[in-house]
Formats: structure tokens, C-alpha cells, sequence
């Protein structure tokens, strides 16, 4: 459903920010109210006015004066917060509202303003108190307050002298955040013509003026005389504005509702069938969890971002402080080369990363997940090649799992076994042998590990169930002794497959998975005793089982070199930083991406040890690592990722900070963001095959008697009901305003995903669309 209280066509909305204090902002605002009247009364539209947040009331009062210098009954105005002191809104109250409340009554407003405008529309004007970065109650600057409703912003410059910086300071600020200027307003000051070196700054946008008020008289008959003339005068300045503003207001929406068939004419998106893209979504702008779309007649609707936009975000999107850290490390450098340099952004991350890594000691830098197992492919199987003095020429293949995924460039398909992504691709050619994965599931509300035949054949069956998930990941404190008995059913399956590929005379370079979870083949939750179990046999029988030889006091790695694609579980994406906690051991090489610049950047990272480094080392240069690109370590990525880093590591040791009360809900060694509750009662459902959740991921298996995996399209029209928003859990309890969900199936898996700075009330409503979507489908 659409989400009213955007802009639309008819309901031409704007934000009043300005420069500094006392620059005039009342003034304009009365001026373009006044402006607007004339424009709406020719096309029979209204005209509304708010102001959020009062201080020094009511002997101060702003919505008061645009009404008294209003003189027109179409204009309706309100003011919702006021406090008595004549001071920042910080200090004027002890009992600060949420930032949420405050939000959720400045939408409901608006709301009721779109609900009483006439047929042809209106004007709506929100001002806003004192300069850009002045605060609400809670502290939180304006800028970042209202950046939610992204509204097109007029800004009141600063004519006086000084007036030039303050102006051109808040419309970079503003700028950087995401708003959409069309008009920058000031005072025609003949002393400091602030507005002519202003307009050359900015060349794309209108910078208008007007006469300065006359002075104030201390007759109060006189005053409102003085300015109601004034303010006669003013019209003749701002009706074109008006007008300008209509012109802009226009081209933007000719724009958005001719975006979807253009975009459909000209991209080729990944991962799409195109035949079967029956709506385009167009999104105007992202915030925090949330889009804000427009479809082809020009509706908005704000969706809640429930994949986490391909499994990115971290820090929710247009993060202030990652947005201020990109640009001050582009303003920095932009780009700087990397090979035999340094910057401090990439060597401050390289240490950070380090920090926590504590069993590495080298980094490389690459620009995706992809790229970053590649260079693990690289390092991993020449270590291995010059161990046990392979040929060069002699293949050389991995052991892995069956159903990962590890990227699309070459070598990563091929380090795949064969799945719906490469078989259309004619050069795959499938290099190493993948064992079948035990899998973490809840049924019916109990825990349990599905066997696949090959292992279910050792074990003689097919399920174990636990008491709990807890119980399940419980291998990084106990190992094997979790389960004793399945443990050695899965040495003996583990075993008999490495015998077998000495049989063949088959060389295996490395030990590939990813660690826990497996994303994109279906969001199979591995169990971490099977992947520890593989680990330890790998390392401690893996050179004798495969070679024949004893290397299990070799220096470094030993085995097989283990190579882990972090690339989507790392950096607390599951609830803990890497995904290698859960299993109690470390790899050799690791490969990080999406979260680690929190859903900012492009940038990817491939962690490792010392005694892979050492295997490059040469006086002859083709014997070093050949792979890079030309923007490696690019700065702004460094420095963001950084900046996330911190962020992350800083909301993980905090006891009662944004994690808490959902750790607080598993009261265990694993949490989610997903309540027990709502993961008992869907795993109960008919159409409900099972249920698994860690982190942020919550992973619901449908059942499907005709096709499962990645081709199945069970969960189709479920994604489909997810978007509409037909939930009775919008801020204002109706249909009107509900929860969109922007999800996407992996077959006849429906995951959501959440950031790592949701609320409990996000989740919720997205728990309950979930919950009502697959009980009506």
C-alpha cells in the first residue's frame, strides 16, 4: 500500500532549514506560504504549514506570525511540541520524547494534511528550529532527524557578513546527507551581495532574494502594520519562487513515473529472469532500514529494506557518520595508487582487522566478495602446490560443501560444485569434490540436524534432534563432546571421502566453506559440529589421508590450508564477528565483504597467515601474488570500513545497548534479532517445511512437493504479499500506512534480514507481515 504522507504529485512538500539563527527562516516561510496562497487559489489547491517544535512559547510562536501575516483561509497550520524557555530544544525539556515519537507525529500530521487537501492538492511547508545542525529534544541534529522524510528542502542562507560560509557550509551538509535543494533563500543585503558569490557556487540551483524586513517598531499596531506591508511587497519576490518550485516539483515526478519502463529498456540486471519482472521497483532514496519507492503513476511507498540490500547493510543506509568518514577520506585523496604505498586509511583498517584476527598477520585488498575468494583460491592452492610439489601443470581442485557459493568470476564457480549459477555457463568447469552438509533446523518448535543419506547411512538416521538450538552451537566450548556419536558418524563419512580422493590420485588444494551459514545456496544453516569435525581431520590426518605423508607438524598450516568465505557472515551479520567463533577454531585464510563497510562501500578483504604470505616471497617478481586492481584500497572504502568496524565492535561489548533486549529474549550461547516466539509459531505452520535463525537472518523453508532449491516458485506469491503492505502495523495502526517489505525468495527459501541497528518495534512488524502472509498463503 502507498505510504501517504510522502510527497506526491499533488501533495508538493518542502522543508524549511536554515543557515544560522535568527537569518530570517520565519520571515521566508510566512513569505512562501503567502507565495503559495496566490499560486494554490488559481488551481484551487491548500496550503499547510507545521511547526514541529516550538521553544520560548508561547511568547514565541512562528506557525502564530505566518497566521497573522497569512491573511487567507486556505492555509492550515499546527505547531506539535512547545516548551516555555527560549532555548535550544536539548535544554528546554528534561523528559525528551524519542526521536521516534516525535517522527511518528510529525508523519501523522502530514498524514491528516494529505487526508483534508483539496482534490487538486496542496503546498505543505515544515519549519524547522534554528540552524541545519541545531537539535531536537534528544539531541540528535535536524539535519539527521528529518533525513527519514528526505523532503525537497528550501534553505535560508545567511546575508550578513560571515554569511558566505555559514550558507555554503549547511548546503554541503545537506548536500552530503542526500536532500534535494531546488532553492536557496537569503536577504538582499547591497552591503555583502552574499547572494551573488553564493549563486556562483551553486550554478544548478535558483538562489532567490527579498527586501530585509523593515526595523521592528515597539507600537504593536504599528509593527503588524509595518510588516503586513512588508510582506505585500515580498509576494512580487516569491510567487516566482513558488512557481520555479512547481516547475521542479513537476520534472521530478515526470521523472520517477517514467523510470521503471526506462530502466527496463536499458539495465541488465543481475540475477533476473527479465521475463518474468512484472514491477520495477524505483527507489527515490534509502534511510536507516528503509526505501522510499515510487511506482509507475507516481505513489510512494516506504518499504522496510528485509534483505538488507543483497545482505550489505550493517549500519543501515545513508549513515551519517559512514557518509562523513567517505567524505573526508575522498576529500583526503580520492584515489591514490596502492602497490609499494601506504595511506592511512587503508593501513588504520589493515591494523583494525588485525586487532581481532589476532591469528593473522597480512591483508590483501580487493573490491568484492568474489574477488576476495579468488585471491584465497591463489594463495591457498600454490601453498599447497609447493608443500607437496605439484606440478604446475597438474589440476589442482578444492574440497568444499555442497551447495555453497563463492562468487562469479571463474575461479570461485569453478570452486563450486555444479548449481543453477554456473550451469549455463559454458567454460564452468568444476574443480574439487563437495561433501553433503548436515543441516540446522526447528520444526514444530524442536531443534534438530537433518542427515543427508550419504552421512544418514553411517548413523542409521536421518534426524537428531536437540533440546535446543543452544544446544546445537554449543561445539565452540565443547567440541565433538556436543555429540559424541554423530561426531564420529561424521568422521567416518569425512574419512571415507578423503581415502577415496587418494584412491583417484586426485590433488585437493584447500579446504573451502563458508563458515555456518551458506547464503546464497539456499540459506542452509550447516551444523558447526560437522564443519568443526572437518576442520580437525583436515588438519590432523588430512596430508596423510590424501598424500600418504605426515605433515601435522608443519609450521603454519597444516593439512590443507582452510580457506573461509566470510564474505556474508562476517562481521556480526549471525551475532558474533566471525562466523569462525561458532566452531572454536580459525582458518588460515578468510575472506570479508558486504557488512565490513557497513552497506556503504565496495571494498573486500582477504585475511591470512604469515606462511601463506611466505610462499610468494622470491627475488624473482612473477612468483608474487599477480592479481590486484586499479582501485585498490581505495581510501573512502578503508576509511568507512573503519568507521563500521568500530561502530559494530563497540554495540557488541555494550551490555545494554541496542542488542540487548534481543540477546536478552535468547538468553543462550546464540541469539537473533528474531524473536523465539515468532520462530516457534512459524515453524508450527502447515505450509512450513522447517525454520532456522541466527543474527540477523531468519530462514523459512516452504514446503513444496514439486520443486525445490533455487527453482522452485512457491514462495512467489508470498514475496509478492510481503511488498504490498495489506498489515494493520503502520505508525498509525491502519492499513493505510502498513509494512512493506522489500524481500527477495531464494527458491522455495523466504528469508528476511534485517541491519544491525534494527528495533525490536521493526522486527516485530516484520515478524507479524511475515506471520499473516503465510497464514493466508
Amino acid at each position: 500500500m502507498p505510504t501517504p504522507f510522502l510527497p506526491t504529485r499533488a501533495f508538493q512538500a518542502y522543508q524549511i532549514f536554515a543557515a544560522n539563527t535568527n537569518v530570517g527562516k520565519t520571515i521566508f516561510a510566512t513569505g512562501l506560504c503567502r507565495a503559495a496562497a496566490i499560486v494554490a487559489k488559481e488551481s484551487n489547491r491548500d496550503v499547510f504549514y507545521l511547526k514541529p517544535v516550538q521553544t520560548g512559547y508561547p511568547v514565541d510562536s512562528d506557525e502564530r506570525h505566518v497566521k497573522t501575516y497569512h491573511n487567507s483561509s486556505i492555509l492550515n497550520s499546527d505547531t506539535l511540541y512547545t516548551y516555555p524557555d527560549p532555548v535550544s530544544p536539548h535544554i528546554a525539556t528534561d523528559k525528551p520524547p524519542h526521536d521516534m515519537e516525535v517522527l511518528d507525529k510529525v508523519k501523522q500530521q502530514m498524514l491528516d494534511y494529505v487526508r483534508q487537501q483539496k482534490q487538486n492538492g496542496s503546498y505543505f511547508f515544515l519549519e524547522t528550529a534554528g540552524g541545519i545542525h541545531s537539535p531536537v529534544m534528544s539531541g540528535t541534529p535536524q539535519v539527521d532527524f528529518y533525513r527519514t522524510l528526505r523532503l525537497p528542502t528550501l534553505l535560508v542562507g545567511d546575508s550578513n557578513l560571515g554569511g558566505i560560509s555559514t550558507t555554503l557550509t549547511s548546503y554541503e551538509s545537506l548536500n552530503m546527507r542526500g536532500y534535494d535543494i531546488p532553492t536557496i533563500l537569503l536577504f538582499d543585503q547591497p552591503n555583502y551581495r552574499n547572494h551573488v558569490l553564493i549563486g556562483d557556487r551553486v550554478k544548478d540551483i535558483m538562489v532567490a532574494t527579498i527586501p530585509p524586513p523593515p526595523a521592528p517598531l515597539e507600537d504593536p499596531v504599528l509593527e503588524q502594520q509595518s510588516m503586513s506591508k512588508y510582506y505585500a511587497q515580498v509576494d512580487d519576490y516569491l510567487v516566482p519562487v513558488i512557481k520555479h518550485l512547481d516547475l521542479k516539483h513537476m520534472e521530478r515526478f515526470d521523472r520517477l513515473e517514467t523510470m521503471a519502463q526506462k530502466s527496463r529498456d536499458t539495465f541488465w540486471w543481475p540475477f533476473t529472469q527479465h521475463e518474468l519482472v512484472k514491477e520495477v521497483t524505483v527507489i527515490d532514496s534509502a534511510h536507516d532500514d528503509y526505501f522510499t519507492t515510487y511506482d509507475k503513476a507516481g505513489n510512494p511507498k516506504e518499504m522496510f529494506d528485509s534483505c538488507a540490500s543483497w545482505w550489505t547493510q550493517g549500519l543501515g543506509h545513508a549513515n551519517p557518520e559512514l557518509t562523513k568518514a567517505a567524505a573526508y577520506a575522498a576529500g583526503r585523496y580520492g584515489h591514490v595508487i596502492f602497490p609499494e604505498s601506504t595511506n592511512e586509511p587503508a593501513l588504520a583498517l589493515a591494523e583494525k582487522v588485525l586487532e581481532k584476527d589476532e591469528w593473522a598477520s597480512r591483508v590483501f585488498f580487493s573490491d568484492n566478495g568474489s574477488t576476495a575468494m579468488e585471491v584465497a583460491l591463489k594463495m591457498a592452492m600454490s601453498a599447497t602446490a609447493k608443500r607437496y610439489d605439484f606440478s604446475i601443470k597438474a589440476p589442482v581442485e578444492i574440497l568444499g560443501i555442497d551447495g555453497s557459493y563463492h562468487g562469479d568470476t571463474i575461479g570461485t564457480m569453478d570452486a563450486c560444485s555444479p548449481n543453477v549459477y554456473n550451469e549455463q555457463v559454458q567454460w564452468y568447469e568444476p574443480k574439487g569434490h563437495w561433501l553433503k552438509p548436515p543441516s540446522v533446523h526447528i520444526s514444530h518448535g524442536r531443534a534438530y540436524v537433518r542427515l543427508p543419506a550419504e552421512i544418514a547411512q553411517y548413523h542409521k538416521k536421518d534426524k537428531v534432534y536437540y533440546n535446543s538450538v543452544d544446544d546445537i552451537y554449543s561445539v565452540q566450548e565443547q567440541g565433538q563432546k556436543r555429540d559424541e556419536t554423530l561426531a564420529a558418524s561424521y568422521a567416518n563419512y569425512i574419512r571415507s571421502e578423503l581415502k577415496s580422493l587418494k584412491d583417484q590420485k586426485r590433488r585437493i588444494g584447500s579446504l573451502l566453506m563458508e563458515p555456518i551459514l551458506m547464503g546464497a545456496g539456499g540459506m542452509i544453516f550447516v551444523d558447526p559440529l560437522f564443519q568443526r569435525t572437518l576442520i580437525d581431520i583436515v588438519r590432523n590426518e588430512g596430508s596423510q589421508l590424501l598424500y600418504g605423508v605426515d605433515e601435522s607438524s608443519a609450521k603454519g598450516w597444516q593439512g590443507l590450508p582452510v580457506v573461509f568465505d566470510e564474505v556474508f557472515a562476517g562481521w556480526y551479520r549471525l551475532g558474533k564477528r566471525s562466523a569462525s567463533e561458532f566452531l572454536g577454531v580459525t582458518p588460515d585464510i578468510t575472506a570479508y565483504a558486504k557488512t565490513l563497510t557497513g552497506g556503504l562501500l565496495p571494498l573486500a578483504l582477504t585475511v591470512t597467515k604469515e606462511s601463506i604470505y611466505d610462499v610468494f616471497l622470491s627475488e624473482n617478481k612473477p612468483d608474487c601474488l599477480l592479481h590486484g586492481h586499479s582501485y585498490t584500497a581505495h581510501p573512502m572504502g578503508c576509511a568507512v570500513a573503519k568507521t563500521s568496524i568500530e561502530s559494530l565492535d563497540k554495540m557488541a561489548v555494550e551490555k545494554s545497548g541496542a542488542w540487548a533486549p534481543f540477546r536478552d529474549a535468547w538468553k543462550g550461547n546464540i541469539w537473533s534479532m528474531w524473536t523465539p516466539k515468532t520462530v516457534d509459531q512459524l515453524s508450527k505452520l502447515d505450509n512450513v517445511e522447517s525454520v532456522m535463525t541466527l543474527g540477523s537472518v531468519l530462514a523459512v523453508e516452504l514446503k513444496d512437493d514439486q520443486t525445490k532449491g533455487y527453482g522452485s516458485s512457491v514462495s512467489k506469491s508470498i514475496i509478492q504479499y510481503l511488498r504490498s503492505g495489506q498489515f494493520k502495523n503502520g505508525f498509525d495502526g491502519t492499513t493505510e500506512t502498513g509494512v512493506n517489505l522489500f524481500a527477495r525468495p531464494l527458491g522455495n527459501i523466504v528469508y528476511l534480514m534485517t541491519s544491525q541497528i534494527t528495533t525490536q518495534e521493526r522486527v516485530q512488524q516484520c515478524e507479524q507481515a511475515l506471520l499473516e502472509t503465510l497464514k493466508n498463503n
